[in-house]
């Protein structure tokens, strides 16, 4: 694998509730756990590749910190039997702040967890009861101060703007957050399905339109810089140095082994996914799984790579672009010059950015700029 850097996402899909707004793949059947690890071990083993040093490990869900320790426990040894991770950067996991115990939080600090992300959400616990949280905020504090006491330095908070509540109660999360002891705050737009409970609320009482949480964007933006974050990727700041080491492999078009439900792996030049609900997965025969994927063509990885890097507040490397895929940037992509022009993209050294005033519509420069002619 000529990538740099390679990274390993596990999907624990168990939550002890479905929020209001979810649409991952989640599972409130505790029972299926032992058929779910089991299933999980095994597909590890069978994707194993001790030649490849793995840099960076994440546990989404779902809620892994919700599932019983001796689950994590087993799944971090077999990644370990089966990976080489003697010199991982990073090793993330999800916590929701009324599972985060200490015997949670020990079980990840004694198997080698770098970094915490609490699903924090809002600090406003009418919003949180609104939308299906089962912690408050005085929850999250106390599993906050419980993890800097199990030895966590670098922890992220979830933040979600758009929810079902004021401009003010946002704010309010948002200045109260950037006060906190975290170095890392996510800010996530919400995403309405028809069919959620959220969507008749939130249509009916804060239905907000785009230039109001563009506007809601900014200031917590703001807030936030103000506190020592800086903005790394649209949704995502961090106090320096302290970038999510994983994510970054994503958005820089790097490869990354995917295990569990819904998970979606991209090893070599095949993407794979896996069957998406945990009844699903656990069914699923293993040597079916295995021959899952689809082969992403060099200009398709050239595609991919600016669409991700373009999220990015450094934006795409010019350099590394030619590197990976011996053509120049202007050259493959046939409307960059106009899109220079429009003052919608930047040429700034080495890189091509979004400006930092454009990010709202990132999408749609997107698409202007995107080759997909064969």
């Amino acid at each position: 694998m000529k990538n740099s850097k390679c990274g390993i996402y596990v999907h624990i899909p168990f939550c002890k509730a479905r929020c209001y707004y979810c649409a991952f793949s989640s599972c409130c059947d505790y029972t299926l756990q032992e058929k779910y690890f089991a299933k999980l071990y095994g597909e590890i083993a069978a994707r194993s590749d001790k030649s490849v040093q793995i840099s960076t490990v994440y546990l989404g869900g779902g809620t892994p910190s919700s599932v019983d320790t001796r689950y994590l426990e087993e799944l971090f040894a077999v990644l370990r039997r089966n990976f080489d991770l003697s010199n991982v950067q990073e090793i993330s996991v999800e916590c929701n702040p009324e599972s985060a115990n200490s015997e949670l939080l020990d079980c990840l600090k004694s198997n080698g967890v770098t970094r915490i992300s609490f699903g924090l959400q809002s600090v406003n616990d009418k919003t949180l009861s609104t939308i299906g949280r089962l912690h408050t905020y005085s929850d999250f504090l106390s599993a906050l101060s419980r993890a800097r006491k199990a030895g966590f330095n670098n922890i992220n908070a979830d933040l979600i703007l758009g929810l079902p509540e004021s401009p003010s109660d946002f704010y309010r999360s948002v200045e109260t957050v950037a006060e906190l002891p975290v170095t890392h705050v996510s800010v996530y737009a919400l995403e309405l399905h028809e069919n959620s409970p959220l969507y008749a609320i939130s249509k009916s009482q804060f239905d907000y339109t785009d230039d109001q949480l563009a506007d809601m964007y900014d200031n917590a933006g703001a807030v936030l810089n103000k506190h020592g974050f800086e903005r790394y990727e649209i949704s995502n700041f961090a106090k320096s140095g302290q970038e999510c080491k994983h994510n970054l492999i994503y958005w820089t078009e790097n490869r990354y082994y995917a295990f569990g439900a819904s998970a979606s792996g991209f090893v070599g030049d095949i993407r794979y996914t896996n069957p998406y609900s945990p009844g699903e997965y656990i069914a699923a025969p293993l040597t079916e799984m295995l021959l899952r994927g689809d082969k992403i063509s060099l200009k398709g990885q050239a595609n991919e790579y600016a669409m991700l890097a373009l999220r990015l507040k450094r934006g795409v490397s010019l350099s590394e672009f030619k590197s990976r895929f011996n053509i120049g940037f202007s050259d493959f992509f046939k409307n960059a010059q106009t899109l220079f022009e429009q003052g919608l993209l930047i040429a700034d050294g080495d890189s091509v950015r979004v400006p930092s005033d454009k990010i709202y519509v990132v999408n749609s420069i997107l698409c202007e700029l995107l080759s997909f002619d064969e």
